[in-house]
């Protein structure tokens, strides 16, 4: 029993690091997994070994830190890239998320324009009342931004 549960614990790492695809631009939730699965291990090695489980209390304790910083990486991402602001709705319900989600290949062209290309900001936030309103009319499949 205790070997399938390390054979168990072991496999699933591996398959949640199988998950990467290595193109996307996430490198806190990669690093804090690397380290969150070390320090998991580390400690879930400690307090295995006192219960004589070493080798399991390593395996759960890495899965759980891997776990646990990634998810703390992702949500330093999402922050470093703005998605934390897809979460606020303005009045008409929609968010930076939908309104970007509704421009074409040139307008976010456009929009990346009046930021003078800075990644660091939603470039929907340069978006003027009467584009978003076109767009919300686009969404209801009346009208194309700026007509």
């Amino acid at each position: 029993m205790k070997s399938l549960l390390t054979l168990l614990s072991v496999g699933g790492v591996c398959l949640l690091a199988g998950c990467n695809s290595g193109y996307d631009n996430n490198p806190n939730r990669d690093r804090d997994a690397a380290g969150g699965a070390v320090a998991g291990a580390v400690i879930g090695g400690i307090i295995g070994h006192q219960s004589g489980e070493g080798a399991t209390g390593a395996a759960l304790g890495a899965a759980a830190g891997a776990t646990a910083g990634g998810v703390y990486g992702h949500q330093q991402d999402q922050r470093a890239r703005g998605d934390y602001q897809t979460r606020d709705r303005d009045s008409y319900g929609y968010t930076s998320a939908d309104y970007y989600g509704l421009l074409t290949h040139e307008e976010r062209e456009m929009l990346q324009s009046r930021a003078r290309g800075r990644q660091d900001v939603d470039v929907t936030s340069y978006l003027t009342q009467e584009e978003k309103s076109n767009l919300r009319r686009r969404a209801s499949g009346h009208s194309e931004i700026g007509r």
